[in-house]
């Protein structure tokens, strides 16, 4: 049996709640399909920029037994995971956790974090606080983002061996672009690559939870999922296995272009 995880979920505003999991089960099921796995287990670890709470929505809704579409929402024994299952019995567990922007401008993303965290602290900093927070810190590539002065500082945490923490690769590199060698390096000194989709702000981005991660072997213990995921990652002492797609080079570009549009809208409107 295997477990496929998605390491780094957005849910933005424009979303369709329904599509995005009804999304993220065909994704996970595809994947399957490709592992000959017939019994499996899916993971979504939320990593929310600072004062979004989706995961909080969920759990509210999970108290109080509403429903998304045909999803059914339940609490487990942790504070930071829960049970999504629709009205064929299929299962998605979702992970609290948050993405935080340091001084360095470094991006941390802590999966299993469930306290909403200030941008702007020391990246040293906020990876010691996930570590004694026992959350998985993960530093993600996305593109400009390990360049210059930032990619020095990615590199240094990697070889100092300090914090244990990790690197993502993101759904969103295209094909043509070779994978950083921090990725090789980091394997070196067992800050292991733990990917995921990284959707997007777009409302076609929904369709993309699932897509692209890694898979652990075995089975996690479904009222204590973080916890048993926990175990898995921090015990490993090799490489797991990852899966998905990279983008296409015409998406790369267009989303790109969109997204410069996207943050010169959001510093126009904070003027």
């Amino acid at each position: 049996m295997l477990t496929f995880i998605d390491a780094h979920i957005h849910f933005h505003p424009c979303f369709p709640a329904e599509v995005f999991f009804d999304s993220a089960r065909n994704n996970f099921c595809s994947i399957a399909r490709q592992h000959l796995e017939t019994s499996f287990q899916c993971v979504l670890c939320f990593t929310e920029s600072h004062g979004m709470s989706v995961y909080g929505e969920l759990s509210r809704k999970a108290i109080n037994q509403e429903k998304i579409g045909d999803w059914g929402i339940h609490t487990t024994a942790e504070h930071n995971s829960l049970l999504l299952q629709d009205n064929t019995g299929f299962e998605i567990i979702v992970v609290a956790g948050r993405q935080i922007v340091t001084r360095d401008k470094v991006e941390v993303l802590a999966v299993g974090l469930n306290e909403d965290i200030d941008d702007g602290e020391p990246t040293d900093a906020v990876i010691a606080y996930a570590v004694r927070a026992h959350a998985i810190p993960i530093l993600p590539w996305g593109p400009g983002k390990w360049l210059g002065k930032r990619k020095k500082i990615v590199q240094g945490l990697v070889n100092a061996g300090k914090y244990a923490c990790y690197l993502g690769d993101n759904g969103n590199r295209p094909w043509l672009w070779r994978k950083s060698e921090i990725f090789n390096n980091g394997a070196d000194h067992h800050s292991f690559n733990l990917p995921g989709s990284d959707p997007l702000p777009f409302a076609n981005e929904a369709v993309k939870p699932g897509s692209f991660g890694f898979c652990i072997e075995g089975a996690l213990d479904r009222e204590k999922p973080f916890t048993s995921l926990y175990g898995h990652i921090v015990n490993s002492s090799q490489q797991f296995e990852t899966y998905g797609t990279l983008e296409s080079t015409a998406n790369f570009f267009k989303n790109q272009f969109a997204m410069q549009l996207v943050k010169r809208s959001r510093k126009s409107s904070k003027k």
